[in-house]
């Protein structure tokens, strides 16, 4: 087994929720920048609609953050992992 996987799978439910938020708006925010630069769209409802998929990922990324820096569980297997399971988990969403 990976040590990424072995870290992953020690989630509570909470952070299992919050981590799948955030990898689900960080797709959407992906997929959506590549959708308007194939259609080669310009112009303000562009922007705006990158902005708001950007600040949906900012927010769900931020919520994950704020409950692994307050969840006990969280920070327990933080410790006993030693290393950042935040950390691990985006860098598996890259690839």
């Amino acid at each position: 087994m990976h040590h990424n996987e072995s870290a992953l799978r020690m989630l509570c439910d909470e952070c299992q929720r919050l981590l799948g938020e955030s990898q689900l708006a960080l797709t959407n925010w992906n997929a959506g920048r590549a959708h308007i630069h194939v259609s080669s769209r310009r112009g303000r409802e562009v922007d705006n609609e990158l902005r708001t998929l950007q600040a949906n990922f900012a927010k769900a990324w931020a919520l994950l953050q704020y409950h692994e820096h307050d969840c006990e569980i969280c920070q327990i297997i933080s410790t006993v992992e030693g290393h950042s399971k935040t950390d691990a988990r985006l860098q598996q969403t890259h690839h």
